[in-house]
């Protein structure tokens, strides 16, 4: 962007006329600048869908105001969007061509805003290139245009804070469609950083569907899969946090008879409790306790005596509970919460959720303030919805969150701080090979405060701080390192559907 030309001829005939001049000139420059700066400031994320059409721009602005959506036989046979900029509105062109199937209008609330976009994008008929068949757009308030649902295509979402501009490509259809982003007006109530945690000695080595868990100044790994569906070993992994050093637990006792992927693994004080996980041929591990300071491995419930056998379930503990939610059984996916509590040495199974609640596996699992919170997930397709359980009432609660919202996703890393739930990554689009392929995996670290039920993107636009990689399938814990509490997680699979063998950690500044 270049300076406009100045005024350089101003008139002579009065003093007035000279000093409005220069006045016009000022207000120019100052509406130029801060234009610049809205630019700057914003983050253009690539257009998703076909690379045919015209390219369109329809550049930066303080907020979005309306959004038309026109409906083709098709898909989406144009777009338009008004905008503010400061006091005023302004209505940019329509993109695409407008047909007699009608104009779908979604406005947005003085007060509110756009956080994220949700599209779908095929090659339709003998169209040598996709165009974009579905739209959805969703507010920091929680207003949405279109309900969310599976449709046929490629799932794309476009986020990361405030979107105040779009651009893309269009010809008598809508082929792509991208967004500006802005850093969230609202001051971040959670500071915090992530580090990549240097790794030596004899690491668990790429992997992904294993289980992580924290013991004092060490990090446990267990399970997991480089080959989709052939799972790797069945050693027990420590990291010394103090030497930053990997090594293999010496064992003894009930060893668990299965490698297995789709584990899951919690600690209760300086015991790891791990359930579940299965092999190449769905055998399935029962439920296991290692004790850190003996090094001793013990049988606690046989698979036949505890909770339906599965694979990637959520775990979560609490001083006296371990929790088991959800996952994949030999037949179908499950819903039932069950509890092992620690001193009576039995299981429970605690209320079943209602119908407004779905079978899922893949669903974040976090104890927070004595409440059993879970957190999206897949049922055949990714959710968003967020339930707690109440033990003392054993109750289940739908929650309505609002804010920066996640785009509905699985298999994400999470943690617990205070009265925050962390997330990071996941998979937000199932693959054609299922669980052979990586599916479409995001990136973006979120916390929800279970008090408030609003979330908020916690790694802003224009940070230039190092993230890890967009990932799903990664193991993940609440941990401490270096004085710090936040999110552990460690390796995971990547968008090319290989693994990752990287050890990183979102410390919390203060909450």
């Amino acid at each position: 962007m270049h300076l406009p030309k100045l005024i350089t001829a101003l008139p002579t005939t009065t003093f007035f006329s000279g000093y409005i001049a220069i006045i016009l000139q000022v207000l120019y420059l100052v509406r130029f600048i801060k234009r610049k700066q809205k630019i700057e400031m914003a983050q253009k994320l690539a257009a998703k869908g076909g690379e045919i059409g015209d390219v369109w721009d329809d550049g930066v602005y303080d907020n979005v105001r309306k959004v038309y959506v026109g409906q083709g036989q098709d898909g989406i046979a144009f777009v338009k969007f008004e905008y503010v900029n400061g006091s005023q509105v302004v209505a940019r062109d329509e993109h695409g061509k407008k047909t007699p199937l009608g104009v779908d209008e979604f406005e947005i609330d003085v007060d509110d805003y756009i956080v994220y976009v949700e599209g779908y994008r095929e090659k339709v008929n003998d169209m040598p290139t996709e165009m974009i068949t579905f739209l959805t757009f969703k507010t920091y308030n929680g207003k949405t245009s279109q309900p969310i649902e599976q449709r046929p295509g490629t799932k794309f979402v476009l986020h990361g804070g405030k979107i105040v501009g779009f651009h893309g490509r269009s010809t008598y259809v809508l082929h792509s469609l991208g967004a500006y982003v802005s850093s969230a007006p609202s001051a971040s109530k959670l500071l915090g950083k992530w580090i990549k945690v240097e790794q030596k000695g004899e690491c668990p080595g790429q992997r992904c569907s294993h289980g992580i868990a924290q013991v004092g100044n060490k990090v446990y790994a267990f399970g997991g899969e480089f080959t989709p569906n052939q799972p790797i070993d069945k050693h027990l992994y420590v990291f010394d946090l103090e030497t930053r050093t990997w090594s293999i637990s010496p064992a003894t006792g009930d060893i668990p008879h299965l490698s297995c992927l789709g584990v899951r693994m919690v600690s209760v004080g300086s015991t790891l409790y791990v359930f579940g996980g299965r092999d190449a041929s769905r055998q399935y591990n029962g439920f296991y306790s290692f004790d850190t300071t003996t090094n001793e491995w013990k049988l606690v419930t046989p698979v036949e005596e505890g909770p339906t056998p599965r694979s990637f379930h959520s775990m979560a503990a609490d001083e006296n509970n371990v929790y088991v939610f959800g996952g994949v059984s030999a037949t179908v996916r499950l819903k039932t919460l069950d509890a092992y509590n620690i001193v009576d040495k039995k299981w429970v199974q605690c209320s079943t959720p209602g119908d407004n609640f779905s079978v899922r596996g893949g669903a974040g699992l976090e104890v927070v303030q004595g409440k059993v919170w879970v957190v999206y997930g897949f049922n055949g397709c990714e959710v968003d919805d967020v339930h707690y359980y109440d033990p003392v009432q054993d109750k289940w609660t739908q929650v309505e969150t609002f804010g920066e919202r996640p785009s509905e996703r699985s298999v994400f890393a999470s943690a617990v701080v205070g009265k925050h739930i962390l997330l990071f990554g996941g998979e937000i689009a199932m693959d054609p090979l299922a669980h052979a392929g990586p599916g479409q995996l995001a990136d973006g670290t979120f916390a929800l405060d279970t008090e408030t039920s609003k979330w908020e993107r916690l790694d802003k636009i224009g940070e230039e701080e190092e993230t890890p990689s967009s990932r799903g399938w990664t193991a993940s814990t609440t941990g401490t390192i270096d004085g710090k509490k936040g999110l552990v997680m460690h390796a995971g699979k990547a968008p090319t559907n290989d693994r990752f063998d990287d050890l990183f950690f979102y410390g919390i500044e203060s909450a």
